[in-house]
This record gives C-alpha cells, structure tokens and sequence, in this order.
C-alpha cells in the first residue's frame, strides 16, 4: 500500500493510527515537513517506508534543512529522481518556484544553482552554495533532469494546471515521462480536480493540510488547516 501525505508542517501525530493498523506501507510526504531534527522520521520507519520530496518551509530554518539534508534521510528525498516503490515508479519535483529563480511561464533568470551563484554576491552564499532560502527552489535544470525518465507518477510540491496557482509546466512533464498521475501538496485546501480529470492524460491529486490519501486518491484523512484560528 502506497499513501500519500499533504503537508505535515511540523505534526504527525495524525499519520500513526492509520500507519499502526495497516501492514507493509509506502509513505510518501509531499514536502513541508517542517522538522527540527530527523527523529520523527525515524519514528515512522518503525510504521511504514518512508519516502519525500521538500516543499519551501524546509529551507526556512537552518534546522529544517539539516532534519533533511543533514543526515541520512537525504537519501530518500525523491527529488530529481525515480524510485521504484512497491512496483511503482515515482517521480519526485520538491521545492517550489520563485520568481527572482523561475516564474513559469515566464523565462527563467537563472538556469541551474551553479549559474545562480555564479551572479549572486559572494556574502549571500551559503556553506559554498545557494542561500538556505533557494535551497528549496526550482531550477529549470531540475525540470530538465526528469523530462527523459519514465515514471508511473509525479509528485510535486507545487501544483500543476488548472489548480489556480498552479503551473502547466508540471502537466507538460508528466506527459513527458508517461506519468498517468500527479499527487502534489502546497495549497492546503484539497483542491478537488475530479469533474476536471476527465479526458486528460492523467488524473491530479492535492493532497492538503494534514491529509492521507491512497494511490487511488481516495481519502484516509482530510486535514483542514486552522491554524489561523489558534
């Protein structure tokens, strides 16, 4: 069984009733984990096999980005590459777009982090490379690495078309690499694409705030984000 995670920003506490009660799950969390060590992370390998890609708020504090980057859990952040998770091929895009990086559809400014830095002042450099804040951008380059891999499904943190903000250069790389499905998080609202599915090349889950669907796109926990409420 494969589930899919919408952004947890920092709380798995609703992830374990249903990781305990199933046997033999693939995990896969759509960024935003928004964690201040790896510990959670190996605390649900002891429920599932855990797999992610990183959304924006995971370069927003220095210890985000080390529970990630920092240890061995880098290992299995899908980013960029395809994975073969219980005989499916997953697609992995993390981060998001930025328009002093890359605002489809608009032309990129920079291609690829070497020729960011390449123009970025020497004291906005980061431990030898891009600032923490564009750790977590999207570059043309990590489009292109994916565009002549084949995969069964695309995650993204960002959105493809038509979710209002999304991008259609997320629909345009799925057809590339064959994919028939795309799960992203980001906006938090579960986007519902379903009357919008129809007659596409391939089907488009947002899985948001909290939520848990499975690889059919069928619910197992529908967050609703109300932090602006506490």
């Amino acid at each position: 069984m494969i589930l899919f995670a919408g952004d947890p920003h920092g709380s798995y506490a609703h992830l374990y009733p249903i990781l305990a009660s199933q046997t033999n799950v693939a995990l896969v969390i759509l960024g935003d984990l928004q964690l201040t060590s790896p510990a959670e992370l190996d605390r649900l390998a002891n429920y599932a096999d855990v797999w992610f890609i990183h959304g924006n708020h995971d370069s927003k504090t220095v210890a985000a980005f080390d529970s990630l980057w920092g240890s061995d859990w880098k290992q299995r952040n899908l980013h960029g590459k395809v994975q073969e998770i219980q005989g499916v091929r997953i697609a992995g895009l993390g981060g998001v777009f930025r328009g002093h990086i890359w605002m489809p559809p608009n032309r990129p400014m920079f291609f690829d982090p070497i020729h960011y830095c390449q123009y970025m002042p020497q004291e906005k450099i980061w431990r030898g490379g891009l600032p923490l804040r564009h750790r977590t951008s999207i570059f043309p380059s990590d489009v292109e690495a994916l565009e002549n891999e084949k995969a069964d499904i695309l995650i993204s943190h960002e959105a493809p078309k038509p979710h209002p903000q999304g991008f259609a250069v997320l629909n345009q790389l799925a057809k590339k690499m064959g994919a028939s499905k795309i799960f992203h998080g980001h906006h938090h609202d579960n986007f519902d694409y379903q009357t919008l599915n129809r007659n596409k090349h391939c089907e488009i889950f947002n899985i948001g705030f909290r939520s848990l669907a499975d690889i059919e796109g069928q619910y197992l926990i529908k967050g609703v984000d109300d932090r602006h409420l506490k």
